[in-house]
C-alpha cells in the first residue's frame, strides 16, 4: 500500500491530459497478497477465487469480481486456477488497496513473463480499472504498489508517465520512519464515490491543482539538493505535507466528524503537518512530527489505533 505526501489529484487524467501533475509518494511495509494453485482434476470449477467471498465458475466471464474478470479476459487467460487474495489492512481506507491488489494479480498472472517491467505492471492494472472498468480515480496508487520506495512520478497527456529513482537513501529512510505515523480514523468509505466528487472537483478548481503541482515541483527539486540530509528531507516533507493539505480540503469531499475530532487533538498536540490519506471522507490520517511529538500525540489519542510506516523499497514482489 501507499502513502502520498504531496500531489494528490493532479494524477487524475481529467486534470494531465491538459496540465503536468505530479505525486511524490512512498509505498509502506503495509501489504496485499494474492496467491494461485492449480486446480485439482476432481474439481468441477474451471476458476475459483477466493476473497471476501468465494466464487467457483467454469468460464472466467462468470466472475463477479470485476478485475479478476477482465484481466483473465485481457490476457486470454486459458489455465485452470484456483487463487485468492487477502491484506494486512480492510479495503476502503485511503491506502489504494484495491490499486495495489490489481498490480499484484498483474505480476500474479505474468509470472512466466520475465521481460516484463514493474511500468508493465503499473500500466496494465492502470488499464484495467480505468479504462475497461471505467473506475474514476488517479495513477499514483498503481506506480507506488508496482515500483516501492520513495519517489515522484510525473503525469501529462499521453505520455508515459516519469519515474523518479528512489528519493531516499537507507538513512533518511530510518529518520522519516521515526517521525510519521498514521491514524486510524475507524470508518472505512468508498473510493469510487469519492473519486468521483475529486473529477467534478477537477473541472472547477483546476487552478489549485495548478498550486498543487508548483509545490510537487519546488518540493521535489529541493529534496534533490537535500540527498543525505535526513533532517532536511523531514523538513520538506512535514511543509509539503502541511501545504497538500491546506488546498486538499478545497477540493475534495467533506471529512466525517470523526476525522475533524482526531485533527483538534492533532492540532491541539502542537503537530501542525498532517493530512487525510486518500480521496477524502475518512479512513487513515498522516501526522509527521519529532518523536516527542507523536508520543506525546499518541498518550492523547484515547481510543484511536496508530502505528508508524516504515517505507517498502521492492515495490510488487514474489514471495514464494
Amino acid at each position: 500500500m501507499r502513502i502520498s505526501y504531496i500531489g494528490g489529484g493532479t494524477d487524475y487524467p481529467e486534470y494531465f491530459k491538459d496540465s503536468p501533475g505530479g505525486v511524490i509518494s512512498s509505498a509502506i511495509d503495509k501489504y496485499v497478497y494474492v496467491y494461485s494453485n492449480p486446480l485439482s482434476d476432481i474439481a468441477e470449477e474451471n476458476y475459483r477465487f477466493t476473497y471476501r467471498e468465494s466464487e467457483s465458475v467454469k468460464d472466467y466471464s462468470e466472475f463477479k469480481h470485476p478485475v479478476v474478470r477482465e484481466m483473465l479476459k485481457y490476457l486470454n487467460w486459458s489455465s485452470r486456477m484456483n487463487m485468492g487474495t487477502f491484506a494486512d489492512l480492510p479495503s476502503g481506507i485511503g491506502l489504494g488497496g484495491s490499486s495495489a491488489f490489481s498490480v499484484a494479480m498483474c505480476k500474479l498472472l505474468e509470472l512466466e513473463n520475465t521481460i516484463v517491467s514493474n511500468s508493465h505492471f503499473a500500466e496494465l492494472a492502470i488499464h484495467i480499472e480505468r479504462e475497461v472498468l471505467k473506475e474514476p480515480g488517479g495513477y499514483q496508487d498503481q506506480y507506488a504498489s508496482a515500483f516501492g520506495g520513495l519517489r515522484s512520478y510525473d503525469f501529462f497527456g499521453d505520455a508515459e508517465p516519469i519515474v523518479s529513482s528512489c528519493l531516499l537513501n537507507e538513512g533518511n529512510a530510518l529518520y522519516l520512519e521515526e517521525r510519521q505515523m498514521l491514524i486510524w480514523v475507524g470508518e472505512t468509505r468508498n473510493s469510487s464515490l469519492h473519486s468521483m466528487a475529486t473529477v467534478q472537483s477537477i473541472k472547477s478548481k483546476r487552478v489549485l491543482l495548478q498550486e498543487t503541482h508548483e509545490i510537487f515541483l519546488s518540493t521535489r527539486a529541493a529534496l534533490a539538493n537535500s540527498v543525505g540530509n535526513s533532517s532536511e528531507i523531514f523538513k520538506l516533507l512535514s511543509a509539503a505535507v502541511k501545504s497538500s493539505w491546506d488546498l486538499k480540503q478545497s477540493f475534495t469531499t467533506k471529512q466525517v466528524e470523526s476525522v475533524n475530532e482526531v485533527i483538534k487533538i492533532v492540532v491541539k498536540s502542537g503537530i501542525q503537518s498532517f493530512k487525510l490519506c486518500g480521496a477524502g471522507g475518512s479512513g487513515f490520517i498522516l501526522v509527521l512530527g519529532e518523536p516527542d511529538e507523536l508520543n506525546n500525540l499518541r498518550h492523547n489519542l484515547v481510543g484511536y489505533k496508530t502505528f508508524q510506516p516504515k517505507i517498502d523499497m521492492d515495490g510488487c514482489k514474489q514471495l514464494l
